[in-house]
């Protein structure tokens, strides 16, 4: 799993693996941009292309966009994300987006968390020694999200294709029944 935490000054990025209950970080960083818009939107277009090209994850994670009060953030973030979705279209790797207050959820147990606990909690849920910049946390809280929430949907479609468990209730009756 590929999770990203967009921005057109800094892009967070990291490679989640599942194995049962276990994840496990496999690599992730922050693509630092510097230049003008455009050439910060191909950037991280190339990055992510590299990134699907090198792991080959089987989905990448990506935060939904959230209007804030600043426009012109809001509109330079969803320029970042396109670049994202454009990239893992273009390399055959299914988006899929998540709340905010999910992926902290998921992560530090709380829709509230500050960027603190979450730098925290990924750290201790991937077994990673020392402090993970708060971009490349927020990535792999992506991922670790979207491997949670997978897991999740496995389970529950496994068990609506089981067939429903019967119960047979033995009842006495006739002689001795009643009797102590």
């Amino acid at each position: 799993m590929l999770g990203i935490d967009p921005g057109t000054n800094a892009t967070g990025w990291g490679v989640v693996e599942c194995s049962g209950a276990s994840l496990q970080r496999i690599d992730s960083g922050v693509l630092r941009l510097r230049g003008e818009r455009a050439e910060k939107l191909g950037k991280i277009f190339d990055k992510i292309r590299d990134l699907c090209a090198a792991f080959a994850p089987d989905a990448l994670s990506l935060e939904q966009s959230f209007v804030g009060s600043n426009v012109q953030t809001a509109l330079r973030l969803g320029e970042a994300r396109g670049s994202v979705m454009v990239a893992a279209a273009g390399a055959g790797v299914i988006v899929h987006e998540h709340a905010p207050a999910s992926i902290k959820i998921a992560v530090a147990g709380s829709g509230r968390a500050d960027k603190r606990q979450m730098q925290l909690m990924v750290g201790r849920l991937l077994g990673i020694d020392g402090s993970l910049a708060s971009d490349e946390a927020d990535a792999l809280g992506a991922a670790i999200c979207d491997l949670s929430t997978t897991r999740f949907d496995a389970e529950v479609a496994r068990a609506a294709a089981s067939p429903p468990a019967t119960r047979r209730r033995r009842i006495a009756i006739g002689r001795g029944a009643g009797r102590r």
